[in-house]
C-alpha cells in the first residue's frame, strides 16, 4: 500500500487536493494554479498511476 508522501501534493499548501480543469491543474483547497512545468509533472504522475493500475490488474 502506498503512502500519502507518495501522491502528488499541491505546491503551496501540501494537500492532495489536486485536480485538472480546461485552464490547467488548480488546488481545491487554495486556488493554487501549478504551473506549465508543475502541470507537465501532474499530468505525468497521473499517467504512470493509471500505467501501474493497469499492469496491477493483468
Amino acid at each position: 500500500m502506498k503512502s500519502q508522501s507518495d501522491e502528488m501534493r499541491c505546491p503551496k499548501c501540501g494537500r492532495l487536493d489536486l485536480k485538472e480543469t480546461g485552464q490547467g491543474v488548480t488546488c481545491r483547497v487554495c486556488g493554487y494554479a501549478l504551473t506549465p512545468g508543475e502541470t507537465d509533472k501532474f499530468r505525468l504522475y497521473r499517467l504512470l498511476k493509471e500505467e501501474e493500475k493497469g499492469t496491477k490488474r493483468r
